[in-house]
């Protein structure tokens, strides 16, 4: 199997981007993003990169020798000058000699040894500062790990034979000062002309005198284990007969609607999980072989893997033609019998009170379907199937050697709850959770192109959502999506919809669910320009459109979106902005009042059909809010009287107890945020209002 987005092999990709300057920062920092940006040497988040030079002293007595390492936290595609720690190699010395160290302790010591303010030196720090090369880089690519996730003996045996000494196989220890110590202990035995190490189960690790030998040594050793690996595949069908065809897009799609909001809610709860979707032709094709199921089922490739795609993946067996809810509950049950296996394996192995892991399943293969991730968000999601996807085409290529088999089961329950890689991933979710409405809720707004919508789409963002903006105009959803991904990237997305088109609105949501996995909130704010006629000239034509985006097309999104969120389980929120025109009557307005009230009316049954599955729908009324549309309406209420836009202000401000003018949009999506959250969430069939305070719109 190899990854669509990328080719085959490893190719050589210095070039004319190189730095000029002699500056060996800017040159570590051109080799880490070189690295970085290709996935079949190194996944997003993976790998460390170091450089020895000298720096001026803190006390201004001259320089110091320091190392440059990969902070933690950092990512070698992005990676720029501020992402490297600076530490004093003099002060790192004493890792050299210490026979044992707690992660705590090792934290706090290298803490002590940086010479300027920076990231947190990560747990490999100890491995770079012991080795004497003055460029080193470490990689999980593809190649190496197809190479060392066999039995230890046919793997030592293969880095021998392939590298002839020049690359030392060291077995598998765990990472931090534990693999620092024994690869101080091997010193001795590792050859003067070695150019690195291969680790078992844990990648590759290249040294150099400069950036570019180091990056020249690292491609070439790659290019070589993938050499013997193409001979070992060469005739061989490693996974076996294909057990079914894989199906067409659009069939995969459709079980892919019903399956990932199943899977989000069995994976979910109070802390809900965000989706990635991958049906990837290569992908099915491997699901598809007899041999797979058995061979997924060994684990992971590294422990960098087990932390960002999970111990094992769930494997789920499902019937293409069964209806959507079937599907739905054969995905709980599988799931559920998997979660029980995986709470047998944690009693095996944990301490007394030893909780087990809320995210204890990251990936989830659905042969026919797809590749399914999940993680807390959307950019985590895609770490996770890069990641996976490198594992599998390992996986396939060490059966293709001799046999897959990854550290014992102990050892990968040791690395899981290791408290240093824990209290990364701890720290990220409080992190996401501080302060925050809807963390990894999936929310979908309609009529976001602009006004209410617009303002509401960039709150839920604020507030930790996943969104998707569905607009009558596509390129304004667009353009809007792409405004707000620049600060909430991975997040948001924009398209059309005409709520006038089952099709149209089919499509939004499938979107939706495609790219998030499901939907915990619909804030339905589509509107159509008001027609004033009075009810004895008042046309068909213009009372069916009025009812279509109001009525019609509300009811029929509630619809769709109740839908996905009974296949969740994990309840939802539907809001809706109805406007003062659902309760008070207005001249002329016959059209554009009655499809509001209608609204509320729909609003207020789905809200008692819906109440025992915990989907809550509740209504804004809203008025004189500054959008768009309501000043179009100002100018046509003007008209018909024979004022100006500025009167007709004036008159509206007058009839509010507030005495409020134009109202902010922001106002109306910060109670649709609210709305949608847990603060509200005893609350359905209401109708609360943003208006200044009209007496006659006043709830009865």
């Amino acid at each position: 199997m190899t990854t669509p987005q990328t080719p085959a092999t490893v190719s050589h990709r210095w070039g004319p981007a190189a730095p000029a300057t002699t500056d060996p920062l800017d040159g570590l920092v051109y080799l880490s993003n070189l690295l970085g940006q290709e996935t079949r040497l190194v996944q997003p988040g993976g790998g460390n990169t170091s450089i020895k030079v000298k720096l001026p002293a803190p006390d201004g007595s001259g320089t110091v020798d320091a190392l440059l390492v990969k902070g933690s936290g950092t990512d070698l595609r992005t990676i720029d000058r501020a992402g490297f720690t600076r530490l004093s190699l003099p002060r790192l010395a004493p890792l050299g000699s210490a026979t044992a160290m707690s992660d705590a302790e090792m934290m706090r010591f290298m803490a002590g040894c940086m010479l300027a303010d920076g990231p947190a030196p990560s747990v490999e720090t100890p491995l770079h500062s012991l080795l004497p090369h003055r460029v080193i880089a470490h990689t999980h690519d593809i190649a190496t790990m197809s190479l060392t996730n066999v039995p230890d003996g046919t793997a030592e045996r293969l880095v021998r034979e392939i590298f002839e000494g020049q690359i030392v196989y060291v077995p598998y220890t765990r990472p931090g000062f534990p693999l620092a110590r024994t690869v101080s202990a091997m010193a001795g035995s590792i050859p003067p002309e070695a150019i690195g190490l291969t680790l078992a189960h844990h990648g590759l690790v290249i040294f150099g005198d400069d950036v570019r030998q180091c990056y020249d040594r690292m491609v070439g050793a790659v290019q070589q284990i993938e050499a013997y690996l193409d001979a070992c595949r060469k005739g061989r069908q490693v996974l076996g007969a294909a057990r079914k065809a894989v199906p067409p897009p659009e069939e995969r799609k459709r079980l892919a609607e019903a399956v990932l909001p199943a899977v989000r809610g069995a994976l979910g709860g109070a802390e809900r999980v965000i989706l990635n979707f991958d049906d990837a032709e290569d992908v099915l094709e491997t699901l598809a072989h007899e041999r797979t199921p058995e061979l997924v089922r060994r684990g992971m490739t590294t422990p960098e893997h087990l932390l960002r795609a999970g111990r094992q993946p769930l494997w789920l067996e499902l019937d293409p033609q069964a209806a959507g809810d079937a599907l739905a509950a054969q995905v709980k049950e599988q799931v559920a019998a998997q979660r029980a296996e995986y709470e047998s394996y944690h009693r095996r192995h944990a301490a007394a009170g030893q909780p087990p892991l809320d995210d204890w399943a990251k990936v989830i293969l659905a042969p026919g379907i797809g590749l399914i991730t999940a993680f807390s968000d959307k950019k985590n999601a895609v770490t996770a199937n890069l990641c996976y996807r490198a594992g599998l085409e390992s996986l396939v290529n060490a059966e293709a050697v001799e046999r897959f088999a990854f550290i014992p089961e102990a050892d990968v329950f040791e690395f899981e709850h290791w408290p240093l890689e824990r209290r990364k991933v701890e720290e990220t979710l409080a992190k996401e959770r501080a302060g925050k409405l809807l963390p990894r809720h999936v929310v979908v707004v309609i009529g976001g192109g602009s006004g209410i919508g617009k303002a509401a789409a960039a709150r839920f963002l604020e507030e930790g959502a996943h969104v998707v903006i569905g607009d009558l105009d596509g390129a304004v959803a667009g353009k809007v999506a792409c405004e707000l991904a620049a600060r909430f990237p991975a997040r948001v997305l924009g398209g059309a919809v005409d709520v006038r088109e089952d099709a149209s609105l089919d499509a939004l949501f499938r979107h939706a669910v495609l790219e998030f996995g499901g939907l915990d909130c619909l804030f339905y704010t589509a509107g159509a320009p008001p027609r004033f006629a009075p009810i004895t000239e008042i046309r068909r034509e213009d009372l069916q459109r009025q009812l279509e985006v109001h009525y019609i097309g509300a009811v029929q999104a509630i619809g769709r979106a109740a839908t996905i969120m009974r296949r969740q389980g994990l309840g939802g929120s539907i809001v809706a902005s109805v406007s003062k025109a659902a309760v008070v009557p207005g001249r002329e307005a016959v059209a554009y009042g009655g499809s509001k009230a209608a609204m509320l009316q729909a609003l207020r049954v789905a809200a008692v059909e819906l109440g025992p599955d915990q989907i809550r729908v509740n209504a804004i009324n809203a008025d004189q809010i500054e959008t768009p549309l309501f000043l179009q309406f100002v100018k046509e209420r003007a008209a018909s009287r024979g004022i100006s836009p500025e009167e007709q202000l004036e008159l509206y401000r007058k009839r509010n107890l507030m005495g409020a003018a134009l109202i902010p949009a922001e106002v109306v999506a910060d109670l649709a945020v609210l709305l949608a959250s847990s603060r509200f969430r005893y609350t359905t069939g209401d109708i609360l209002t943003v208006d200044g305070g009209l007496p006659e719109a006043f709830p009865r």
